[in-house]
């Protein structure tokens, strides 16, 4: 029997956050890339939609559309409340999402499989419900995964309100204090609606078909090999972008929520080879105005160029920088509120990276082969730390004191060491092969390509499956009939 031709048409369901949206495009990018025959439509609530036309991240071709689904929420709605939104959004997503499906149908495009990533649960059940097979796409680190499935199942011991402060030891893994597992997983953590999503989503995963990780074989062995033993995963990643592969940038779309400053590059150029210390803390974290005094004055002390992303919590907010700062770092300070990051780590002027360890961050950071200043705050941060100074050995912890706050002295002790301290060498040597293990995991015949092209050669079978089936059905009657 010959081949069946059909375009397949992947549903990319986002969580409306910029660690997750960035990844999503990426990973339907290199989805498109792989076969011709593969459409993608990437959703997500209208609110992050307009933000991302509104920076230019949207941009569709014949291969790629943008959608979006009401979460009940107007476009100028308030997202600050996490617990009030994450609420909202898993009343009304569902319903939202059924009229985006019924809608591409109408216009044409059936979806043959819905991917969605962590934080919406619900996405499973509305695909379940119309008979549409499902993947997830994790996008945290596949030790974090581990971590949270066995957190849910209680595999292994793990902090309680009554013993909070204990090691947990969990195969594959390096032995866990309570402060380096994930937040959201101990008692009293922060954003335990966050915990109870990805939890969520964890529970379901028997109705899931495919569980892909942004993360590659050769920077996590150890985790995929032991969670793979209690649930299949499968790793696709790093989702990174092109020019940190060493690829053309031609076709690439940023993914990011906001406008860069691009002159920040201009001022790079007039600076030394390797000697800027780049600071940036992702989309999210806000620093409390004392951690912003002695990370300014830390900078400062160090004497040494730096490039601040100095983001501020909203636009009706400013980034307040200390009295005199300003003065005392003229002509060798840049301060914007946001910056093309894959071109900044890339410049042959930047050192290191002082990093809140956002996952994104730490995979760009990874590929572009510099060395990290960790400096976590909450949530898969504070694993993702433990992992790059601890067991990747590519960066230096900024310890905090017993106020929580990371010192100036402490800012300038962690500089000097990545810099010049005795294992500043080892740890650029580590980042440099790691940085050649990304590349070799995406290359052809690397172990995520290989199970990219897995992935894609089950969907096609199984559209190429409905397919024949529609085809035998009289005119009037579908396959789910």
């Amino acid at each position: 029997m010959s081949a069946i031709e059909v375009n397949i048409h992947i549903l990319l369901v986002t969580f409306p956050a910029q660690g997750h949206v960035k990844p999503a495009i990426r990973f339907a990018r290199r989805l498109t890339a792989s076969n011709a025959s593969l459409l993608v439509s990437l959703a997500t609530n209208e609110a992050i939609g307009q933000q991302m036309r509104d920076s230019g991240a949207a941009g569709s071709d014949e291969h790629i559309s943008f959608e979006t689904f009401s979460d009940g929420l107007s476009v100028v709605g308030n997202q600050l409340d996490a617990d009030k939104f994450m609420a909202q959004l898993n009343r009304a997503g569902p319903e939202g999402l059924a009229t985006l499906i019924n809608d591409l149908q109408v216009r044409g495009r059936p979806v043959h499989c819905i991917v969605s990533n962590p934080f919406v649960p619900w996405v499973v059940d509305v695909a379940e419900g119309f008979g549409i097979p499902c993947a997830m796409l994790w996008v945290q680190s596949c030790a974090v995964y581990a971590v949270c499935y066995q957190s849910l199942y209680r595999l292994d011991e793990f902090p309680t309100p009554e013993r909070l402060n204990i090691d947990v030891s969990l195969r594959g893994l390096p032995v866990l204090k309570t402060n380096e597992l994930p937040s959201f997983l101990v008692p009293f953590g922060p954003y335990q609606c966050l915990a109870d999503a990805i939890l969520g989503h964890i529970k379901k995963i028997k109705k899931v078909k495919w569980v892909l990780a942004n993360s590659f074989h050769a920077l996590e062995t150890e985790a995929i090999q032991s969670v793979s033993e209690l649930t299949p995963i499968m790793t696709i990643g790093p989702l990174v972008p092109l020019g940190l592969l060493g690829r053309s940038t031609a076709s690439e779309v940023r993914g990011d929520l906001w406008k860069s400053e691009d002159d920040c590059l201009d001022w790079l150029n007039t600076q030394p080879k390797e000697s800027v210390i780049y600071v940036s803390f992702g989309s999210i974290v806000s620093l409390s105005p004392k951690q912003i005094e002695e990370l300014a004055w830390g900078l400062a002390s160090s004497g040494r160029p730096f490039l601040w992303v100095a983001k501020p919590v909203d636009s009706t907010s400013e980034f307040l920088l200390p009295t005199g700062f300003l003065d005392a770092t003229a002509g060798r300070g840049k301060i914007v509120k946001w910056c093309p990051q894959v071109e900044v780590l890339t410049h042959p002027s930047v050192s290191c990276f002082v990093t809140h360890c956002g996952w994104n961050s730490t995979l760009e950071t990874i590929a572009a082969g510099t060395p990290i200043l960790a400096f976590a705050h909450w949530g898969d941060q504070v694993t993702n730390a433990k992992f790059l100074v601890d067991v990747y050995s590519v960066g230096v912890r900024l310890e905090r004191d017993a106020e929580g706050v990371v010192r100036r002295e402490e800012v300038c002790r962690c500089i000097e060491e990545i810099r010049e301290g005795p294992r500043a060498a080892k740890i650029r040597e580590n980042a440099m092969k790691l940085k050649e293990a990304a590349r070799e995991a995406l290359e052809e015949g690397g172990s995520s390509d290989k199970n990219l092209m897995v992935f894609v050669e089950d969907l096609i079978s199984l559209a190429s499956e409905e397919e024949a089936i529609r085809l035998r059905l009289p005119k009037d009657q579908s396959p789910d009939d």
